[in-house]
């Protein structure tokens, strides 16, 4: 085990004090769960320290800016914004500071490890090119990960059409590319956002036969996990909401009523062709496609239990109940909230990002009306071994308007105290104790 594999909370949390990052804007830097939230608790942890990560596109306005350091040291200001006070969002005045924002990556990576993050997902591998004149190679992406502490969980860059050959039968020079960048950066999970295959049907376009359909896209997706398992790496569908339709093949009317992701599951191997759940997808997609004859709806939780030997992590999204609860096909859930208007200062809008922990998701019925909406407590504690999986937090509105350039790193920041103060009650089969302070990526146990 080398040096860069192991940091411990409380070393890197002592050498992070003394940075400028550490004392602009974080407020206390050790975790804390949110007070009033359900995060509070007394038993075991459900996020580990060494198992939160967090999504790059939740932040990626923070890594395409630029960075503090390279704004001074070229005469600019710095970006700047609210990274929100000790009692915010309780408080929806207590904003903080105005602070310089961290840029580039390697800047975010410090701000995240100050955190209390130990992983980070990507979805692209650039940030402002005005910081190194060009864009980093994977290796100097990796220094950065190192000096801060972090480890690459893993990639949102390995779609099929991205890792399969369709004139070779294997893996792309594109494909290979991401077996190499995946042991630079040192991450073990390779996957995709995207649907495997955009049609409604198993066949593919008889007039366009690169529009494959599922059929053709199981058969790739099995060679591609194959492939990528026998280089020590797991490829996963990160399924959204599109997953959840229903199939349209006139050559296969019994498929109207199976949901695409439960054919996917029945019909690719279940040792190399894994998942990663979206919480926020996955209830969204239960409301919005229920079955079209008697209207029963998608059983989340009792998919997730059943395969939780396929899961690789967990893209942590809370989402909250619109009012309305308007009908399918409409999504009924939402990622933002509304501030009281003392939340403007200085011109920010009402409309903010929901944190994890506020909405009617994370908290799960009755918050929510639908019972089935268990909650994040339940999820993490009783899916697979208590805390063996990444918790990689994610918002897709994230990002904010110009007047609230910090919002997506307040979010960061308050997910964090949320997650890391999430108990559930003991269990003997949870795979790490409570006061488990290391991460070493090789430590994390991927299904298969």
């Amino acid at each position: 085990m080398t040096e860069h594999q192991r940091l411990s909370r409380r070393r890197f949390l002592g050498t992070a004090a003394a940075g400028s990052l550490a004392v602009a804007g974080l407020g206390a830097l050790a975790p804390r769960a949110r007070s009033g939230s359900a995060a509070n608790g007394v038993g075991e942890r459900l996020v580990p320290p060494p198992r939160l990560s967090l999504q790059h596109f939740s932040i990626r306005d923070s890594i395409t800016r630029r960075s503090i350091a390279n704004s001074r040291a070229n005469g600019l200001t710095p970006t700047m914004g609210y990274l929100g006070g000790p009692t915010f969002p309780e408080d929806p005045t207590d904003l903080g500071p105005l602070v310089p924002l961290p840029g580039g990556f390697q800047e975010v990576f410090e701000y995240l490890a100050a955190l209390g993050f130990r992983g980070f997902e990507f979805f692209q591998f650039t940030q402002n090119v005005n910081e190194l004149g060009r864009q980093p190679t994977h290796a100097e992406i990796r220094s950065y990960l190192d000096a801060a502490g972090l480890v690459s969980t893993g990639t949102h860059t390995g779609g099929l059409g991205v890792m399969y050959d369709p004139v070779g039968g294997g893996l792309s020079a594109n494909g290979l590319l991401q077996v190499e960048i995946a042991k630079t950066l040192g991450h073990r999970m390779i996957g995709t956002a995207g649907d495997p295959s955009g049609r409604a049907t198993l066949g593919d376009n008889p007039a366009n036969p690169a529009q494959i359909g599922w059929a053709e896209a199981a058969r790739r997706a099995d060679i591609v996990g194959e492939i990528l398992s026998h280089e020590s790496l797991a490829w996963y569908w990160h399924t959204e909401q599109n997953g959840w339709q229903f199939f349209n093949d006139p050559d296969h009317p019994e498929l109207s009523r199976t949901h695409r992701i439960d054919w996917w599951t029945a019909n690719t191997d279940p040792h190399t062709v894994l998942f990663e759940p979206d919480i926020f997808h996955s209830y969204s997609g239960r409301a919005r496609f229920p079955d079209p004859v008697d209207g029963s709806r998608w059983d989340a939780f009792g998919f997730w239990q059943a395969n939780a030997h396929r899961i690789v992590g967990w893209h942590v999204k809370d989402g909250t109940r619109l009012a309305s609860n308007p009908p399918p096909p409409t999504n009924p859930f939402t990622q933002t909230i509304v501030r009281p208007p003392t939340f403007a200062p200085g011109g920010l809008a009402n409309n903010d990002a929901l944190y994890a922990g506020e909405g009617t998701i994370s908290r799960g019925y009755p918050f929510d009306p639908d019972p089935a909406v268990v909650g994040f407590k339940r999820i993490f504690d009783d899916v697979g071994a208590k805390g063996s999986k990444w918790s990689i937090l994610e918002t897709d509105s994230g990002i904010g308007p110009a007047t609230d350039p910090g919002r997506s790193l307040r979010h960061a920041k308050l997910g964090s105290q949320y997650l890391l103060g999430l108990r559930g009650g003991p269990s003997t089969h949870a795979s790490h104790g409570v006061e488990e302070e290391t991460v070493f990526e090789s430590e994390l146990e991927l299904p298969g």
